[in-house]
């Protein structure tokens, strides 16, 4: 019961502390800020979390396990291969994006994340690539796409994937854009191989 109890204190904490951070800016929130707003005293807060940076780092590895679930679910059932592949990415890249750049400090968000958690996004990066390669298995042995008969690894192709898409992000910062184009890099990428 304690752990449940303990479990539930952590998840309000993040949710807080998200909202405080995504309304307010990292730089701007403080313990006393995200205690107040989950409900607890600041010396409570320390006993879950050492500091602000552990919080935003836990934040973070909360959306990863998320997006992590949303992207596996993307290829479930007979669709086709192509759609899967290219909900995969805006379930994985776009609506993360947008959930936080679409908050009034969003880019603080994102600067943050470049100056004390840098790994974090590496962490993401891996774990989009993991679970695409893990989508584009699970295609290949349901007969929707070849990629044995052509020698090409579905490590590789969700490597090259996420490269593109990373690419595309920093020269086009409007995420519609990189959405739609998305749809044409997996046509390119994932179509000749497609059953």
């Amino acid at each position: 019961m304690d752990d449940l109890k303990t479990d539930s204190k952590r998840a309000a904490i993040l949710e807080q502390a998200f909202a405080a951070f995504t309304t307010y800016g990292y730089k701007r929130t403080t313990m006393d800020d995200i205690a107040r707003a989950a409900g607890l005293s600041r010396p409570a807060l320390y006993l879950f979390y050492r500091n602000k940076g552990d919080i935003f780092r836990a934040s973070m590895s909360v959306m990863m396990a998320e997006m992590r679930g949303n992207v596996a679910r993307c290829f479930e059932g007979e669709g086709g291969a192509l759609g899967k592949v290219n909900e995969a990415l805006n379930e994985a890249i776009v609506r993360p994006y947008r959930q936080i750049a679409d908050t009034p400090h969003g880019a603080e968000i994102f600067d943050a994340k470049d100056e004390f958690a840098s790994d974090l996004f590496l962490e993401w990066i891996n774990a989009v690539e993991d679970e695409i390669s893990a989508g584009l298995e699970i295609e290949e042995a349901a007969g929707r796409i070849d990629l044995a008969g052509a020698g090409v690894a579905p490590r590789l192709l969700a490597s090259l994937l996420l490269d593109a898409t990373e690419g595309m992000k920093m020269r086009m910062p409007d995420m519609d854009v990189v959405s739609a184009k998305l749809a044409d890099l997996v046509r390119l990428l994932i179509g000749p191989y497609a059953r």
